[in-house]
């Protein structure tokens, strides 16, 4: 005992008077008063039920936020319920801008008022969307219970569940819109004594949480430095990870049992009938879609929707493609963000190739944008195969976009970007339309939007090549592109489309690229250039001749630029420039088909790079 240090000394009387309660020090005359003026604390127990908010998570399997609600119900022996809300804000047309803030009460002073827009979400992606919303009511069917599907504002929606309900759900952090969602139902729940549970969920391939640096205010500054803070060694050639590298984690299984659901929830407003959700033209036309836009989405084939779809399409893919793939170079990838593999001959674990071909590689992501799969679910199935590389750099670009979507906030919408920067805009509307249709002139501009607007797909590439050409060769404000592929994307994703707008813009940071932050100097070298790669790699058109059939018959020398034909070469190839095909909107450009120096942003080391980064305060 005499190892031990005294305590400091007290008044004798001091010592007596108190005594320590936990790990605090009480007087008895303190604490007698207290127990008298506070009842002592006990939580009641809410006795509404507790109800799952399907969103952007519609997926049994690894699904921590619907086991959340299920295991809240068990332990509180209460009830549990499953919604899905349809948000018509979401759905119709209305201007670019903040659809939940109308008013424009959350808007700076600044704002400039805006007098185009478009549909939010196609007949098209919303059948899609359907297809995934019945698929997860068939999964919870199988276990005797049901997902109330209604079409309404969710605020209106929930706040019509039974008083003191508990309502869990995934958060959305890249939306500043969602988020505005959330707000409401979370003030509508609490006038009847009911609580919103939001739960960050697996939309990420990293749990908040797990981060070493806060989002708001310690985001890092390129791909490079958020790859290097979390630990990758180089994820621009391997998957190699430091020790101390924060975990992706484990994926949860899907419940095995499901609490008894409560009675009486077909009596929320808008509820859509099972009958009318098996029947898709009837439940776009409740969703709001007219009969040319039903007939036109139900004309076209799309890849089947759901989880289950989802699993067995990947399933198949890692069998067939998680070990092969390319072993060539491509042709050109000097307009491409790729590393030294892809130019070496050999297996390239990272399977850059498939950048520059309009058929993609996964082919998941218009069912990750719904949460039909999650990204850590990809993570972990794909380890150990040989393309388990390139899988994790597309997770990681999606990372990278999600975590700027929470850090930029509502600045990711503005005209002048996340960067601030001014430059003179068009929104003249013959040029925008042009470009929508597919009817610029420029033979692999128009493909590109005449596959999305038909399909809702668009590779990697040809979304960006459409919107460089859109914002820096036609000189259109990019938000206007932006809020098109909201519109018509299968895999619309916010913090996806719009992190790579405002990056295609460069109005993502100051003087982006070494760009002047004022002024719009138009010479076309870089379209030149981009057009140039995709001749080199598709030197006879076949994409071209597959979605521009006018160009069909053209000769291989002239399908990428018709505008070199002589007036004897538009007879013979029965394309008469401005008659059969529109004249270019740009004028002569040369396509440059040699690059010297490709640039890539994998050669150099990253400039943000770090040691082992400490934890945030």
């Amino acid at each position: 005992w005499l190892k031990k240090p005294f305590p400091l000394a007290r008044p004798r009387a001091v010592r007596r008077a108190t005594r320590r309660v936990g790990s605090e020090v009480h007087s008895p005359r303190a604490t007698a008063m207290a127990a008298v003026a506070v009842p002592p604390m006990k939580r009641a127990r809410a006795n509404g039920p507790v109800v799952w908010w399907a969103r952007n998570d519609l997926r049994l399997e690894d699904n921590p936020v619907l086991r959340t609600a299920i295991g809240e119900a068990f332990t509180d022996a209460r009830k549990c319920a499953h919604v899905f809300v349809f948000d018509p804000r979401f759905l119709d047309k209305s201007n670019y801008g903040r659809v939940t803030d109308p008013n424009f009460e959350k808007s700076i002073k600044t704002r400039r008022p805006i007098d185009w827009g478009n549909r939010k979400c196609s007949a098209l992606r919303a059948r899609f969307w359907l297809q995934c919303v019945r698929d997860v009511a068939n999964g919870l069917a199988a276990h005797g219970r049901q997902l109330v599907v209604c079409h309404g504002r969710p605020e209106e929606v929930l706040a019509s569940l039974p008083a003191n309900s508990t309502v869990v759900c995934q958060q959305e952090p890249v939306s500043p819109e969602q988020t505005d969602v959330e707000d409401a139902v979370e003030r509508a729940l609490a006038q009847h004594g009911g609580v919103l549970r939001r739960e960050w969920g697996a939309m990420s391939l990293y749990h908040r949480g797990d981060l070493p640096f806060r989002i708001e205010d310690q985001m890092p500054g390129s791909y490079s430095g958020l790859s290097a803070m979390l630990g990758w060694k180089d994820i621009w050639t391997s998957t190699e990870r430091h020790e101390w590298a924060p975990p992706v984690r484990e994926c949860v299984p899907a419940p095995a049992a499901y609490p008894e659901a409560p009675a009486g929830l077909e009596a929320l407003p808008g509820v859509m009938p099972k009958e009318m959700l098996e029947d898709e033209r009837a439940a776009l036309k409740r969703l709001g879609y007219s009969d040319s836009e039903i007939a036109e989405a139900m004309a076209q084939e799309i890849p089947e929707g759901g989880e289950n779809a989802v699993r067995a399409h990947f399933a198949k893919w890692i069998e067939e493609k998680g070990d092969s793939g390319d072993t060539a170079p491509m042709a050109a990838s000097w307009d491409l963000p790729v590393s030294e593999t892809a130019t070496t001959d050999g297996h390239d674990p990272l399977q850059w190739a498939n950048l520059s071909r309009p058929d993609g590689w996964t082919r998941v992501s218009h069912y990750m944008a719904l949460g039909c799969i999650s990204a850590r679910e990809m993570y972990n199935s794909t380890q150990g195969r040989k393309n388990h590389p390139g899988v994790v750099h597309r997770l990681m670009w999606r990372e990278w976009h999600r975590l700027n979507a929470i850090h930029w906030g509502r600045r990711l919408y503005w005209l002048q970007g996340p960067g601030r920067i001014e430059r003179p805009w068009s929104k003249d509307p013959e040029l925008v339309e042009a470009w929508k249709l597919g009817k610029t002139g420029i033979p692999y501009i128009d493909a590109c939007m005449r596959e999305l607007r038909t399909t809702g797909w668009l590779a990697y590439k040809g979304r960006k090549t459409a919107g460089h050409f859109l914002v820096f060769d036609l000189g259109i404000d990019w938000r206007i592109g932006a809020f098109h592929y909201e519109e018509v994307l299968l895999d619309y994703d916010v913090a996806m489309n719009y992190g790579n707008w405002v990056t295609v813009a460069r109005v993502d940071k100051p003087r982006s690229w070494g760009e002047p932050e004022e002024g719009n100097v138009v010479d076309h070298a870089d379209i030149e250039s981009k057009l140039g790669a995709e001749q080199k790699n598709d030197p006879t058109g076949a994409y071209i001749r597959r979605w521009v059939p006018e160009l069909k018959d053209l000769d291989d020398a002239f399908i990428h630029k018709p505008w070199e034909m002589s007036d004897e070469d538009m007879q013979r190839c029965k394309c008469i420039l401005g008659k059969d095909y529109p004249v270019a909107l740009v004028q002569g450009l040369k396509l440059v088909t040699e690059c010297t120096d490709d640039g890539h942003p994998g050669l150099a080391a990253a400039s943000e790079a770090v040691a082992k980064p400490e934890a945030a305060a």
